[in-house]
């Protein structure tokens, strides 16, 4: 009988990967999956693929101040999940469902605190300024950004556990 594999150390293994692998991906592939979705609804028309291309390079600074935590937990979620599901389950595709559902959460925390700071500068500026910024936020670029937001997060989080099968890196037995 064999001693059974430590859950710990790849674990953590898994959460670190995660945490730096995936604000990077989740970054790189929201910019031009979100100016794709903006595009298809006339909002982003006058934005340019020239500043949004310079602008990818900057989007890495808050993809991992938002993305960091976020991507920790989905870490640590796969490893749950490696630990276990079955053998012949899915991992890639397990981890590309847990990227999108914290993602949700991650959007859904960025609307709570968007509705923060819009009701801070509707009572602070106005409400024809708080108006501004409520257009800016919703509607039909927010769906868009919604979408390239889930995406995102399933696409990290699929690469990053790709990554991790080709390493080796797994709690399960």
């Amino acid at each position: 009988m064999t001693a059974p594999r430590p859950f710990f150390l790849p674990a953590l293994g898994l959460v670190v990967l995660f945490a730096a692998l995936g604000p990077a991906l989740g970054g790189a592939v929201f910019i031009p999956l979100a100016m794709l979705l903006e595009g298809q609804t006339q909002a982003a028309a006058h934005i340019g693929w020239i500043a949004g291309l310079i602008g990818h390079a900057f989007a890495l600074i808050p993809a991992y101040i938002l993305g960091f935590l976020p991507a920790a937990l989905a870490g640590l979620a796969f490893a749950l999940y490696d630990a276990w599901a079955p053998a012949g389950a899915p991992r890639a595709l397990g981890a590309a469902l847990i990227g999108a559902v914290f993602a949700h959460g991650l959007y859904l925390w960025l609307m709570w605190a968007g509705a923060a700071v819009g009701g801070w500068i509707t009572y602070d500026f106005g409400e024809s300024v708080g108006d501004v910024v409520y257009d800016w936020t919703s509607g039909e670029v927010d769906a868009a950004l919604y979408h390239a937001l889930i995406a995102s997060g399933a696409i990290s989080a699929f690469a990053c556990a790709s990554v991790a099968g080709l390493i080796g890196l797994t709690t399960r037995g």
